[in-house]
């Protein structure tokens, strides 16, 4: 399911930049502009990396099952 969800998205998200292409033909940025593109894509990116990170640790997806075989291996040693 989530492979679909990603396939979905990141094709819709392609076909917003094919279709944007001709609108910000004529936009020509300046350095200042550009790093403060940047700055947002990058902050925005690291917001969802961090949201996405807090909901799996609030249901519980990051946590390994006491009764698992790899934990005790690691445990006492085994690498």
């Amino acid at each position: 399911m989530l492979h679909r969800l990603l396939f979905a998205l990141s094709f819709a998200l392609s076909g917003v930049i094919a279709t944007t292409g001709q609108a910000y033909a004529a936009f020509d940025p300046d350095r200042d502009e550009l790093i403060g593109i940047m700055a947002a894509v990058v902050g925005i990116f690291i917001a969802t990396l961090i949201f996405i990170y807090a909901v799996k640790w609030y249901v519980g997806w990051d946590r390994q099952d006491p009764d698992s075989q790899d934990l005790h291996d690691y445990l006492n040693g085994h690498h």
